[in-house]
């Protein structure tokens, strides 16, 4: 399973990130009020969906990288693995 991690934004008057993977889709991180907690929460999706799947996990640095991820599909070859 492939899984794109986007970066930490601000939202909903905190900070949070989104993921996507090819059996779900985008999903909607939640809504952290510190960013260093948000921060912490990508790292362990990271290494979590890492550590249990066949696929890479790809950490996007900024908005652009994940649209353009998610846009060019499920071919993730070629981009920097997660943490």
């Amino acid at each position: 399973m492939h899984i794109v991690v986007g970066p930490v934004v601000t939202r909903d008057g905190g900070f949070g990130f989104d993921s996507w993977t090819p059996e779900k889709g985008l999903s909607r991180g939640y809504s952290y009020r510190r960013i260093e907690d948000a921060h912490y929460a990508r790292k362990v999706e990271i290494r979590s969906c890492a550590g249990r799947s066949a696929g890479p996990a790809v950490a996007c640095s900024t908005v652009d990288e994940f649209t353009s991820t998610l846009a060019g599909g499920t071919g993730v070859e070629g981009l920097r693995p997660g943490l």
